[in-house]
């Protein structure tokens, strides 16, 4: 795709006020696109009227609108644009992927195309979507938009009432991709619109954790969240929750976590399994090895190397490191111990790519760390991270 701005995008205008791109100096041959004004409806080469019949016929074109608005010498085409739509197209395409092109071609056709766009952008999104991904006819497709929203909403398989449309209204996302829409799309609208309806805003992580937890929907922890819901916060205990409870053997850790009233709850549960853990009786437990850490210590920060160590870190600073010994063993997780400036614990994570990523640096009883702590184990880590790449290349 192109991303380049006035300076690197060659367009013109024709007498017919057509949009002309001069690809040609990016692939080496002659190639130019066009596309045509406003009052024509717009379309480009190789989308011809005649030549659509779904809506996959209409292909994205691989230049962001953005940057044709950039480009001075695209003004004439851009005037033929109705008053205050450039504007409303450059921000609809900077928060929903994959779809302005297939939008200006139904805008610039249809009236209640357009009219669901400036009023309903997340809907009309979803429908091309859908559309997309079911190859719909282009005759439905311009159809629906003429339908009222539920009706909209239920093609879109999402369900057919106000609620759903209410609460979907209320997705807050940075920007909706394709894997945002599958999320969508696999998620219960109508026990969230049942269940969740009072909640101010709905995010990705929230879709993603009811997405693997749906009985959460109905917890009184997860009515409690809005704004100063700390996910940072919750996802460490939640998991760390589970697993203790796992590795405790506790079958109705869920029906517990759904009772609590807050994320302070949560922390509760948390600490108390923490607590049964380091007061197991470690000492007889067989002595696990684990293998060396991919970042060296230091004298001030120490990995820990078998599981005997991993349950006095546990039981000396009160906190549920205990827990990830399944994960050390594994070689997916690594923990230090920090000895200065102030005591602490550092759990290092491996991601899938091959990477390492510092998840949680605490003190005792999973108070948070100084500056001075953060700024010494960010040296560290940056500069063991620049070693390791220079070995592996």
């Amino acid at each position: 795709m192109l991303t380049n701005t006035r300076d690197l995008l060659h367009v013109e205008t024709d007498n017919n006020n057509n949009l002309i791109i001069n690809f040609s100096q990016y692939l080496g041959y002659g190639c130019k696109v066009k596309i045509t004004s406003w009052k024509d409806g717009i379309s480009w080469t190789d989308v011809t009227e005649a030549g659509i019949q779904t809506i996959a016929d209409i292909h994205e074109l691989g230049v962001p609108f953005v940057c044709i608005c950039k480009a001075d010498s695209a003004a004439p085409w851009l005037a033929t644009f109705p008053d205050g739509l450039q504007e409303k197209l450059v921000e609809y395409e900077s928060h929903y992927r994959g779809t302005v092109y297939a939008l200006l071609w139904c805008i610039s056709r249809s009236k209640p195309a357009r009219e669901l766009f400036e009023t309903d952008p997340l809907l009309v999104w979803l429908v091309l979507k859908t559309a997309k991904t079911k190859c719909w006819d282009i005759g439905y497709l311009m159809n629906l938009f003429t339908c009222k929203r539920t009706r909209i909403l239920f093609s879109c398989e999402l369900g057919e009432s106000k609620s759903i449309l209410k609460i979907i209204r209320k997705l807050k996302l940075l920007f909706f991709c394709h894997r945002d829409f599958e999320l969508i799309r696999a998620s219960n609208w109508s026990n969230v619109s049942k269940n969740l309806s009072h909640l101010p805003f709905i995010d990705r992580r929230l879709l993603q954790l009811l997405e693997h937890y749906p009985n959460l929907e109905t917890s009184k922890l997860i009515q409690k969240f809005g704004s100063g819901w700390c996910w940072k916060d919750f996802n460490i205990k939640f998991k760390d929750t589970l697993n203790m409870a796992a590795d405790l053997g506790h079958r109705d850790i869920m029906a517990r976590i759904n009772s609590c009233k807050g994320i302070p709850q949560l922390t509760n549960i948390h600490d108390k399994l923490a607590a049964e853990i380091n007061d197991k009786t470690w000492e007889d437990l067989p002595l696990v090895e684990y293998c060396k850490p991919p970042i060296n210590g230091t004298s001030f920060i120490v990995p820990i190397t078998n599981n005997h160590d991993l349950h006095w870190e546990g039981r000396e600073q009160s906190h549920c490191v205990a827990s990830y010994h399944s994960q050390i063993f594994q070689e997916e997780y690594y923990v230090y111990k920090i000895l200065q400036p102030e005591r602490a614990t550092l759990g290092l994570k491996a991601t899938r790519d091959g990477r390492y990523l510092i998840d949680q640096i605490n003190l005792k009883c999973n108070a948070k760390v100084n500056a001075a702590t953060l700024e010494l184990v960010m040296v560290w880590f940056n500069s063991a991270i620049t070693d390791y790449k220079k070995i592996s290349n």
